[in-house]
């Protein structure tokens, strides 16, 4: 079992899924497609919105399953070896072998465990590829136009090891300002209206708002990160348009709309805050009694209770607990994702597996 999952994750790793490669995401679903074309128990649907695909296999022919287990195809930029996963004694090293690509595989496996059962429980995959850009044209578009609705979600995108359940994920928005100015050489500034400096000072009096305090032991406060800018053509010649991309993310007392009506107060006729994305804060309730079924499959495998946890991260489980659905976040044990030292611990994956199993016979149970 854990010999195949590592391999479908080495096999969906060196894939070049960012958002901008559509030929890798549509080569990813494909990959997805394949794996299922022998089992004709399951139903394999695809689905594409503005350019990007998805992939829903299920058990029963429904928007309705009872279980869905949630996951993204898609990866932040990389340089190119990234994708070329490497072994460090049981650890995987490589882009997306922690988000999300090792448990893409544990799913996919399991979803062809449960076809294979005399009960088979009413479940699907539901795997997309622009959950790093906001998820609107995968999972929100699956759940709020085409109708997928669950009675629970395991969403493995989240937490730092399997006995860990994240209870509440920080609220997000993607934002972008521009501003604008007017060209002249660069010898003459002052014939010019440099844009870079308006957008340097309109972002420096954003960020001031921010606390400054938050690090490893302090993180449950509002941030603000700085990914992307981009101005000028010459460096002798005075910028008439910049931008840059901001990844703000807010606690519970707020919720989107709020957080950026807070961020639009930094607007001007020069400089313009544009929504690029933007999700609430999700919340698990660990008195939920399927949330405790999940928990109880965690102690009954491991011998010990789970952990809830906060996360600083979001994920597309919000398009779900929008909708009262419960959603379980968690993962194998792994961590260090967007960075160049993501990994995954290879041994783990038999225990998410088994811990995923035991959950949905639990989950199933308790719909029949």
């Amino acid at each position: 079992m854990t010999a195949s999952i590592i391999q479908i994750t080495q096999d969906l790793v060196r894939m070049r899924t960012t958002t901008d490669r559509l030929d890798e995401l549509k080569r990813a679903v494909d990959y997805i497609g394949a794996y299922f074309a022998d089992v004709p128990s399951l139903i394999v649907k695809r689905f594409e919105q503005n350019g990007k695909p998805s992939i829903v296999v299920s058990t029963q022919d429904t928007l309705t399953p009872d279980i869905l287990l949630l996951g993204h195809l898609d990866v932040v930029p990389a340089p190119d070896d990234f994708f070329e996963p490497r072994m460090e004694g049981t650890k995987m090293m490589g882009r997306g072998v922690c988000d999300m690509k090792s448990e893409c595989a544990v799913m996919m496996q399991m979803m062809r465990e449960c076809s294979a059962v005399d009960a088979r429980p009413n479940i699907a995959l539901m795997l997309t590829t622009d959950e790093e850009i906001g998820g609107e044209d995968g999972a929100g578009y699956l759940v709020n136009t085409i109708g997928y609705r669950a009675k629970v979600a395991i969403v493995p995108d989240g937490a730092r090891q399997p006995d860990e359940i994240v209870s509440i994920n920080k609220g997000v928005l993607l934002v972008r300002l521009t501003a604008h100015g007017k060209r002249a050489h660069g010898s003459r500034p002052w014939l010019g209206d440099n844009a870079i400096d308006k957008l340097i000072a309109t972002y420096g009096r954003l960020r001031a708002t921010f606390p400054l305090e938050a690090n490893a032991q302090n993180i449950w406060v509002p941030t603000c990160n700085l990914g992307i800018i981009k101005g000028g053509e010459a460096v002798n010649q005075v910028p008439d348009l910049s931008t840059c991309d901001l990844d703000i993310r807010f606690t519970e007392e707020l919720d989107a709309a709020g957080a950026f009506g807070r961020i639009k107060k930094f607007a001007s006729d020069d400089v313009q805050v544009q929504l690029i994305a933007s999700g609430e804060p999700i919340h698990t309730d660990p008195d939920h009694p399927l949330v405790k079924l999940y928990a109880a499959s965690v102690e009954e495998h491991l011998g010990h209770a789970a952990t809830f946890s906060k996360a600083c991260g979001s994920n597309d489980g919000r398009f779900l607990t929008a909708l009262g659905i419960p959603v379980i976040i968690t993962r194998p044990l792994s961590g260090d994702q967007h960075s160049p030292d993501e990994w995954l611990e290879t041994t783990s994956l038999s225990d998410f597996h088994r811990i995923c199993t035991l959950a949905i016979t639990r989950f199933h149970a308790s719909f029949h």
